[in-house]
């Protein structure tokens, strides 16, 4: 009875990281004032954006998240992110609507955290310079 239980528990668990994962635009995860994209496709103008505000004063450590809402694009941060760049972050995303942010291009060569969508793997094997 009780491996039944475990792997029921595990099943709904997986059911439910599917769940948010499937209304999930996309995750960036910051480090020290740089921003890397872990899911999904970020308008490259946009992104550039949001490392601008992580730089001035520099995130040490956070994440942004944005999710398909009910009128549209929603974003959520996390980590050292204060308000003040939370909310020049939103201010950014009203110049995109979902629609751009969907059809937004593929990380060109994604690494294999990426690939996975593991923050802390994707910065392991992250390519970019310095």
């Amino acid at each position: 009875m009780m491996p039944i239980l475990i792997v029921m528990g595990v099943f709904l668990l997986v059911c439910a990281w599917f769940h948010e994962k499937k209304w999930e635009v996309f995750y960036l995860s910051i480090r020290n004032g740089r921003v890397l994209v872990v899911r999904g496709r970020v308008p490259t103008s946009l992104l550039h954006d949001f490392a601008e505000i992580v730089r001035d004063p520099v995130v040490r450590s956070g994440w942004i998240r944005v999710f398909r809402g009910e009128h549209g694009a929603e974003l959520l941060c996390g980590g050292d992110i204060d308000e003040g760049p939370e909310q020049r972050m939103r201010n950014a995303m009203m110049l995109y609507p979902l629609s751009k942010l969907r059809h937004a291009l593929p990380v060109a060569r994604p690494t294999l955290g990426q690939m996975l969508g593991i923050a802390w793997l994707a910065w392991m094997f992250d390519r970019r310079d310095v």
